[in-house]
């Protein structure tokens, strides 16, 4: 078992990424790739995260210098999921760079078995997520003690961390070259992947999208494993120009 991980940043280089990228380091005991997008950080410490990809050989930095121009964290998205798939990835992760895994990973990466069905885990801040008939976001946990349930159908999974199958990827292609809308360059593209990958049509509105996810119910190609968790700081990276809780942390 191969996994493939994608990883974008944007600054915050002790705050969030080198953090991260330790987790996945301590954590993680499959043959792995990473591919960690530095997405035109300008912060003084950036060359920690080259030195440490450098380093560690499962881990490799890809500098992006014009994120705009690229086709922001949809393109980056894109590339990555490409690189995976060339080197033979059984599974591939999208994950944010405001997260901390845990040994319970292994959890999540044993529990994604079916292609064409997209996976998440538990956590403490998972932003907007499905909620139950009872009003549960069942995606949210205060902590990873006592949840030890069977994997669990939902309507939709939060972008900031998922996983599937390289040949979900495949399946489920926007085009013969993107996996994800390049339309959506900083926002709904994991929104749209999953309309489609639900067999739903997708519209050119982002928010109209959400509201599509919204009204669906729990199905089978949608899956939360409790069993996995992840800390998630839910930091806006991308729009941190107007302030945020951590916007303070960008260049410290």
């Amino acid at each position: 078992m191969k996994i493939g991980i994608v990883v974008a940043y944007h600054n915050f280089v002790n705050k969030f990424i080198l953090p991260c990228l330790n987790s996945i380091l301590s954590s993680i005991k499959h043959e792995k790739i990473i591919y960690v997008f530095d997405n035109e950080s300008s912060h003084k410490d950036n060359y920690k995260v080259a030195d440490f990809c450098n380093i560690n050989n499962e881990f490799n930095y890809i500098r992006i210098d014009d994120q705009n121009k690229n086709g922001g964290l949809t393109a980056v998205w894109n590339k990555g999921v490409d690189l995976c798939i060339h080197n033979e990835c059984d599974i591939i992760f999208i994950i944010n760079d405001d997260i901390l895994i845990n040994e319970t990973w292994a959890c999540f990466v044993s529990s994604i078995t079916e292609d064409n069905t997209i996976y998440g885990p538990l956590t403490n801040n998972p932003g907007h997520a499905w909620t139950n008939k009872n009003g549960v976001k069942i995606q949210y946990s205060n902590n990873r003690n006592g949840r030890h349930e069977d994997p669990i159908k939902v309507g939709f999974i939060n972008g900031f961390c998922f996983g599937c199958t390289s040949k979900t990827f495949v399946n489920n292609m926007y085009d013969e070259k993107h996996y994800f809308n390049p339309y959506f360059p900083f926002g709904g593209n994991e929104t749209e992947f999953q309309i489609r990958l639900f067999n739903l049509k997708p519209t050119s509105d982002k928010k109209q999208n959400q509201k599509i996810l919204d009204l669906l119910d729990l199905h089978n190609r949608a899956v939360i494993v409790p069993k996995c968790y992840v800390y998630h700081y839910k930091n806006n990276a991308w729009r941190i120009s107007g302030g945020g809780k951590y916007s303070k942390y960008q260049f410290s």
